[in-house]
């Protein structure tokens, strides 16, 4: 079966940074090569560039600090770019007919559907859901100021309505109740 549907986001803007980055080294290598094979010579600022670099004391602690340090981080950001990012889609289990089909929910979707479940609780002011993987945090908001019965309410409500969906992994639910107005 493939997953179409439960991919993993990709971290768009480091993955443009890091290609537009490649693309601007290998496009001002293209052009240095050019001008060699087409005067024969290297262009002035190359050899400018590398006669500096040949005066350069690699001696000095500072410049190979300022070297790692750049080889590092040059790293890091081609990692953090290929790396897929966290899923934004729970599977379901759902019985078709056809073996390539797979249903997915969108995560703000059961997140929303988590909100909509702890604000119809009684004593529920507001709530605030997180859903990262398979737990599903959410904070609600009450003007009352012994929270303990809320929070369970809450926590059994979401816990109800999430069960009622045929995910593939279950989720976990965690409540914080936390007094907001009131007297």
């Amino acid at each position: 079966m493939s997953r179409f549907w439960h991919v993993r986001s990709a971290r768009t803007a480091t993955l443009l940074s890091t290609c537009i980055v490649l693309l601007g080294i290998s496009t001002t290598s293209l052009v240095i090569c050019l001008i060699r094979l087409d005067s024969g010579s290297w262009p002035s600022w190359v050899t400018g560039f590398l006669d500096s670099a040949k005066n350069i004391v690699w001696a000095n602690n500072n410049l190979i600090a300022v070297a790692v340090g750049v080889a590092i981080l040059g790293l890091l950001l081609f990692i953090v770019a290929l790396v897929p990012g966290k899923h934004s889609t729970a599977l379901l289990e759902w019985d078709s007919v056809d073996e390539q089909e797979e249903w997915v929910a969108d995560n703000r979707g059961l997140a929303n559907l988590a909100r909509y479940e702890a604000e119809r609780t009684d004593g529920v002011g507001g709530a605030s859901p997180t859903l990262r993987g398979k737990k599903l945090h959410v904070s609600v908001f009450t003007p009352v100021h012994e929270t303990s019965d809320i929070s369970q309410s809450v926590q059994a409500n979401v816990q109800k309505k999430l069960s009622a969906i045929p995910l593939a992994h279950s989720i976990r639910v965690s409540v914080k109740a936390t007094t907001r107005g009131g007297q």
